[in-house]
């Protein structure tokens, strides 16, 4: 295994150099767990515009958690729990062979739409 983070450079998986891409992909996925992407061709903008639905989806999430769990518990007793609660919250999308995004609960048509726009890139790997 290398020393190196591994870096896959999106814009080889349409030339001749796939294969070795590839091979890259596979031993980062199979050595790491993960790999930074460049080249991907998805702009800053939608980059930007995702991280920023995402956060304020998750910020709604947990705000509606702690409103449910101060109305079924009390503020006080919530008070207590806060520093203990883990405040995880996950969904799992996937796009192909088809997409479920719609079928997620809880998130805003503007979401849903800008998940399946960045999930337009890419989908012949």
């Amino acid at each position: 295994m290398e020393s190196n983070f591994p870096v896959v450079d999106m814009g080889l998986l349409q030339t001749e150099k796939r294969p070795e891409a590839m091979d890259k992909i596979k031993d980062a996925c199979e050595n790491w767990g993960f790999f930074e992407v460049v080249n991907h061709g998805i702009s800053h903008e939608l980059l930007d515009t995702v991280e920023n639905l995402t956060k304020g989806h998750y910020k709604k999430c947990m705000e509606q958690r702690f409103k449910e769990m101060v109305a079924s518990k009390g503020l006080e007793a919530v008070q207590t729990e806060i520093d203990d609660l883990d405040w995880e919250s996950t969904f799992f999308l996937k796009h192909l062979p088809v997409s479920n995004v719609y079928e997620v609960p809880d998130l805003d048509d503007e979401y849903r739409f800008i998940k399946q726009k960045r999930s337009n890139f890419y989908p012949f790997i």
